[in-house]
């Protein structure tokens, strides 16, 4: 788990940027043909880390029960989320027809944004210009990790309670704003589910992220989850659907030849034709949860879950730490 102390500090939100670079400052350097390509895993990751600890019981808190604690996820990325087949163009100036000629070239196996580090340098003729004049590289991660601050109270109707995470925090100069909204319905609190040998619950949420101007995400999904109490221990399991949105907006810059001998003048040009705005969706996509809590002390409980996206092979492990009040 190379670089995870690297990871939080860019990814979790939770601690100032350690790099030089942060996801954004890289995804930047791409232009919209390679975007998609490029930024997936992230979104794909988002939407697993989004969907991550929202719960640790089907019990529902009483009317103002609550638990306030902080939740930390470990998503990891899999082989095939490190690379894509990248197609990027070349151009050069014909001196003949006195304008710019684009081609357009491939690099297999290109880094992903959690690929290897390093720019992915672009095979070009002499004279011409790489457009970008290479891939940024990635991350190099093999897992990214989130953290985030969750709490829950009980309210006035049966068997409800409602959950909310939220963090505002600097990053690389500007503002991360994450919130999360939740509402949750233990069906065996309500008449004709309470002979159950279990307690069941369904839950629905959304979740937002957006990290200065340039990338906003948003979650929707809802889950059904069961949980057995014995003794201190509370083992629990759960499958959900969600679907996650990611928008970028950006200014691509590049350079390109402008006169006669392309090799003496080349200059960086960018103008509002060059804003990447796009949106990307990873569609509705189905996990399973299993895991187990342990009520270390009176009022604190600490939880451990393993999930898998079925739809993207994404894995997640989440562990959590709670001051719970029922």
């Amino acid at each position: 788990m190379k670089n995870i102390l690297t990871a939080a500090c860019l990814l979790s939100l939770a601690l100032p940027a350690a790099r030089a670079e942060s996801p954004t400052e890289l995804i930047a350097k791409v232009g919209d043909s390679l975007l998609v390509g490029y930024a997936r895993p992230l979104v794909e990751s988002y939407a697993v880390a989004m969907g991550s600890g929202l719960f640790h019981s089907a019990k529902a808190h009483k009317l103002l029960g609550f638990d306030i604690g902080v939740r930390a996820m470990a998503i990891r990325i899999p082989t095939a989320g490190k690379t894509f087949r990248a197609k990027v163009k070349y151009c050069y100036f014909d001196p003949k027809f006195r304008d710019t000629v684009w081609v357009d070239t491939v690099i297999e196996n290109a880094a992903t944004v959690f690929g290897k580090a390093g720019a992915d340098r672009i095979w070009i003729p002499e004279g011409a210009v790489g457009v970008p004049p290479g891939l940024p590289g990635g991350l190099d991660l093999d897992y990214m990790p989130f953290v985030v601050p969750q709490a829950s109270i009980g309210l006035p109707v049966q068997g409800m309670e409602a959950m909310v995470r939220y963090i505002p925090w600097p990053f690389q100069g500007s503002t991360v704003n994450f919130l999360g909204l939740g509402l949750k319905e233990e069906l065996t609190a309500l008449p004709g589910f309470k002979g159950l040998p279990f307690n069941l619950a369904l839950q629905g949420f959304y979740q937002q992220v957006q990290i200065g101007n340039e990338m906003k995400s948003s979650t929707m999904g809802a889950n059904a989850h069961a949980s057995a109490g014995l003794s201190i221990l509370t083992p629990y399991a759960g499958i959900g659907l969600a679907s996650t949105s990611m928008k970028f907006d950006y200014a691509f810059k590049y350079q390109r030849p402008t006169g006669f001998d392309p090799g003496s003048q080349q200059v960086t040009f960018v103008d509002d034709s060059l804003a990447v705005k796009y949106n990307y969706s990873s569609g509705a996509q189905w996990r399973a949860t299993i895991g187990i809590s342990v009520n270390v002390f009176p009022l604190v409980v600490v939880n451990a879950d393993y999930s898998r996206n079925l739809s993207s092979g994404y894995d997640a492990f989440t562990g959590g730490l709670s001051l719970a009040f029922r």
